[in-house]
């Protein structure tokens, strides 16, 4: 009897083990900075640990204090802006007296690059220009803006200079990570900047910061286009029946006689495959040459609605999306029409291929054939909700997996054909948000949050898991039902995720796949609204839709780390975050948490787990 329980607890010991983690290191900041509000993981690697007492920087690998700031009092976290491949990153914070300030600090060392002090600037967003060794701010100041020049080469501020009063819309005054520069600089052959926010265009001397010149429009500036060919400045004003060029040295209006359209612009193109511009309006398109600033057809070509002309070798396809009912031409290089046709719903993909082109709509998808404008398949393949998407890199196609059914597509012949059917996803419907990912060799990992499932490359279910949330999601709003519609801008009866349809316009133009950084998150994640609460601390996200969707979960290569709340009828109900593998399923790591939604932190480099808990207990896993 002893020798069965020795052996039955070797035996609870082993399966312990197999679940244990690896603490590397574990630290206690509450003597330091008293309540950490939340964690990030600098570009350089260093742990940042925001606290009511400080903000802190630590070595990834020993959680040794690396650089303390104690004037750095409570950052807000929704002000934290890390510049991509560079070690900086942006933050606010408000001293026990005076003005809210902003720092830009080297994540490596601490040292502030620039502070706005008493100033009262905020940063509303930046670009980084490897070619200008610049990275250009956008700066708020009592409703003025400002840019400024941020030298890569002295690590310095190099000027700031006006331009205009702000006219901030709701976005911009909730959060301040919304640029407000609406068209991004362009460099004249002298190297100056052209640059567009709402009905104002400026030219800025990139070297000292002066304006050379400015230009005012009647109303919002919808497009604008500098062409080395013809050294011009084209302008679409919104609801503007015409186009105007100005010259890029002086700002002076340069149209020959008057470009009129028949409708509003809508946009401004460049063709790639001629030196021409696409000259997309309300009611019709016609074709720019630079060279003359003339246009090539006496009529435009008439489509309506038209909110998209797509450049197809020597023609062109006109594609205009109506809620009930969407347009598709094919227009050729003289202005004239080669076919028309309708198609069912809402087109809110379409995509160029040998065959045709394709589209889903709300309703349908098909290909439409070059020659004669008619259905490449004999039988529609109808989406109920926005599919899930992946490319396959062995196989050089599109899995497509939606309602059940998955689909290999070749975006260069057109063929599609079901190689998975009636496929049972635990606790999957039809409005589940899914998406896809292509794990080589093994198939298709389907996931949300909570959902983990593998699809094999012949169709067959691997696994198919879900995992409780550690706490309701009901209040939560999905995003294919909110983003989709402002995203779209209809009414869709359709749910899903936007990331779905970035994903097939992604590889449309030939991007198979998008780099993630070492959390997982796309790079260029863009906030579409939130709705944030004061813990006492700093503002804490109760809700965020971004083109992301996942909060509660995070993704690296092999893995999938997503918090779960665990049940049991001997233990009390406990948290975890569970280590999933893509390609088994398998639970290969758990780690017990003490708060319901924790903040943490995957470095997927160093494959480590970061968890701040209690806002105070920050620990280091080996995974």
């Amino acid at each position: 009897m002893l020798r069965n329980n020795y052996l039955m607890l070797l035996l609870a010991l082993c399966i312990t083990t197999t679940y244990a983690q690896e603490k590397l290191w574990e630290i206690n900041l509450n003597e330091k900075l008293y309540k950490v509000g939340w964690i990030e993981q600098t570009n350089d690697g260093l742990i940042l640990a925001a606290g009511a007492k400080g903000l802190m920087a630590l070595d990834n690998n020993t959680g040794a204090e690396v650089w303390y700031n104690e004037t750095l009092k409570a950052v807000d976290r929704n002000s934290f802006m890390s510049l991509p491949e560079l070690p900086m990153f942006y933050a606010e914070y408000a001293p026990v007296i005076g003005k809210t300030r902003g720092v830009l600090v080297n994540s490596s060392n601490g040292e502030i690059l620039f502070d706005t002090k008493e100033s009262g600037h905020k940063v509303r967003g930046f670009t980084i220009y490897p070619e200008q060794a610049m990275v250009l701010f956008e700066l708020i100041q009592d409703k003025t803006r400002y840019l400024m020049k941020f030298s890569l080469r002295t690590w310095k501020e190099e000027w700031m200079a006006p331009v205009g009063k702000n006219k901030e819309n709701l976005l911009q005054k909730a959060f301040g990570g919304v640029s407000f520069v609406d068209h991004e600089p362009q460099f004249d052959q002298n190297g100056n900047m052209i640059i567009g926010i709402d009905d104002q265009i400026y030219s800025i001397n990139p070297k000292d910061g002066s304006q050379l010149w400015q230009y005012e429009a009647d109303k919002k500036i919808k497009a604008l286009v500098y062409s080395a060919i013809s050294n011009s400045i084209y302008v679409g004003v919104k609801k503007s029946n015409k186009l105007t060029i100005l010259d890029p040295s002086s700002g002076e209006d340069i149209t020959p006689g008057k470009l009129k359209l028949r409708g509003y612009m809508i946009d401004l193109v460049q063709d790639d495959d001629s030196d021409n511009l696409i000259l997309v309006e309300s009611e019709g398109f016609n074709i720019l040459d630079p060279n003359t600033n003339t246009l090539l057809w006496k009529k435009s070509y008439k489509i309506d609605p038209l909110t998209e002309v797509i450049p197809n070798g020597t023609d062109f396809i006109a594609v205009g999306k109506g809620e009930k009912v969407s347009l598709m031409d094919r227009v050729d290089a003289s202005g004239k029409k080669v076919w028309d046709t309708k198609i069912g719903g809402y087109a809110y993909y379409t995509s160029l291929t040998d065959k045709g082109v394709m589209y889903i709509s709300t309703e349908r998808s098909n290909i439409i054939d070059y020659e004669k404008g008619k259905d490449v398949w004999k039988k529609d393949v109808k989406f109920r909700s926005i599919p899930a998407v992946t490319f396959d890199e062995q196989e050089d196609k599109v899995v497509i997996f939606e309602n059940g059914n998955g689909y290999k597509f070749d975006l260069k012949t057109g063929d599609i054909y079901l190689f998975a059917e009636n496929i049972d996803l635990e606790k999957v419907s039809k409005k589940t948000p899914l998406q896809a990912e292509y794990v080589r060799n093994e198939g298709y990992f389907l996931f949300t949050d909570q959902h983990v499932s593998l699809l094999s490359n012949q169709g067959k279910l691997v696994y198919t898991d879900y995992y409780e949330p550690p706490s309701t999601t009901d209040a939560l709003m999905a995003l294919g039902n909110f983003a989709g519609s402002a995203f779209l801008g209809v009414d869709l009866d359709i749910a899903g995720s936007i990331e779905n349809i970035n994903m097939l316009t992604d590889l449309s133009n030939g991007v198979y796949r998008n780099s993630l950084d070492q959390n997982g998150a796309g790079q260029q994640t863009s906030l579409v609204a939130g709705l944030y609460v004061d813990d006492g601390h700093t503002m804490q996200p109760v809700l965020e839709v971004t083109k992301t969707r996942y909060f509660n979960s995070k993704q690296t290569r092999d893995h999938h780390f997503l918090v779960t709340k665990i049940k049991s009828e001997t233990a009390p109900t406990k948290h975890s975050i569970l280590m999933v593998n893509k390609a088994t399923g398998k639970i290969e790591k758990t780690i017990d948490v003490m708060d319901k939604t924790p903040n943490y932190l995957v470095d997927d480099v160093d494959s480590r787990v970061f968890i701040n808990q209690n806002n105070e207990l920050l620990t280091s896993y080996q995974f």
